[in-house]
């Protein structure tokens, strides 16, 4: 893969990962649904992502993530077991962006740079969520949920696009 090529990869994977501190499962539901339909080239540790079953399983964590993150005291607890969850998913989704790779170079990758990035997403949301229960006793989480549920699916969905069409 060429360096400005690589780079354009490493900046879309670091972008998807983002989007997992906010959601775990929804953008790499969106990685899986492009893979399996083989609009994206996963690197070799990932393509197991473009199986039925990984589709299916991770578009249902996805909408069950959603859900859970609607519901006053759920979403609490969901973002406590989100905390391990979200820097994970954030080095899949950056590994998965750098397909054309090294599959070493693309699994160091998105162990490096997709589960920091991920995780300080996470720990932003988490500090707003904080602050949004202390203010409305929980009423406005919902609506935050909605705006974040819009980003994931605009950020994540552009980007994953764009790597599609990119690399």
């Amino acid at each position: 893969m060429p360096l400005e090529q690589t780079l354009i990869a490493v900046t879309l994977g670091l972008t998807l990962a983002v989007t997992c501190g906010l959601r775990a499962f929804l953008p790499l539901g969106l990685v899986s649904a492009l893979a399996a339909g083989g609009l994206l080239e996963l690197p070799d540790p990932l393509t197991w992502m473009a199986s039925p079953v990984a589709v299916l399983t991770f578009w249902t964590a996805a909408v069950a993530e959603v859900l859970a993150d609607k519901v006053p005291i759920v979403d609490h607890a969901f973002d406590a077991v989100a905390t391990f969850l979200r820097p994970a998913a954030g080095a899949v989704a950056g590994g998965a962006l750098v397909g054309g790779a090294d599959p070493i170079v693309a699994c160091v990758f998105g162990l490096a740079g997709g589960t920091l990035v991920a995780g300080a997403t996470h720990f932003g949301k988490a500090t707003v969520r904080a602050g949004s229960t202390a203010t409305t006793v929980g009423t406005g989480n919902p609506v935050l949920s909605v705006i974040e549920d819009l980003v994931v699916l605009g950020v994540g969905g552009a980007t994953v696009l764009g790597a599609s069409a990119l690399l």
